[in-house]
């Protein structure tokens, strides 16, 4: 009778858990980039991967997660950067805002807006700057397995904003 209250509980505790509480579903995760998502391709090139890997250096906590990093481009010259690292994350939150500073004299970033990506325990932030002279919106996710920066070309901020949040979920799959 113990056992089958202890296979009872677990049955139906484990699931519950896993729906009402976001770090149960958001870590540990794993992180792959797609060869290609929306309009865009994966470049594979020497000077798109060093200058992933050199805003890479930048991430809070790279030694205690696995590191991922790419530049896609798309035929009419639009460009996403993405840099980011696994690894538990306790403020999601906190974690976005700070950064976002971090980056921000780098890229002069301004006006920065949250979004809602529809995902408990998600959270996004985008501001509008400058990278070499052009225009550039930089973006932010992080989640109790993750935190990202991206760099988008050629887009406005809400449009930027809904490719990161669709980039985050083509990105990340959770450990099983």
């Amino acid at each position: 009778m113990l056992f089958g209250l202890i296979g009872l509980v677990l049955l139906v505790g484990l699931p519950l858990v896993y729906d009402r509480y976001p770090a149960a579903r958001q870590f540990p995760v794993t992180a792959a980039l797609p060869e290609s998502f929306s309009d865009l391709s994966l470049r594979h090139d020497d000077a798109s991967r060093v200058a992933a890997d050199r805003l890479a250096r930048q991430l809070p906590a790279a030694d205690t997660g696995s590191v991922f990093t790419g530049v896609y481009g798309d035929s009419h010259g639009k460009r996403v950067t993405i840099f980011g690292v696994t690894g538990w994350r306790l403020n999601p939150g906190g974690d976005v805002q700070a950064q976002l500073d971090r980056v921000s004299s780098e890229f002069g970033l301004g006006d920065i807006q949250s979004y809602d990506v529809g995902e408990a325990g998600v959270h996004e932030s985008c501001g509008v700057g400058r990278s070499g002279g052009a225009a550039v919106v930089v973006c932010a996710w992080a989640d109790h397995g993750s935190l990202a920066t991206v760099l988008l070309t050629r887009r406005s901020r809400s449009d930027s904003a809904d490719l990161v949040a669709r980039l985050h979920g083509a990105v990340l799959t959770p450990a099983a």
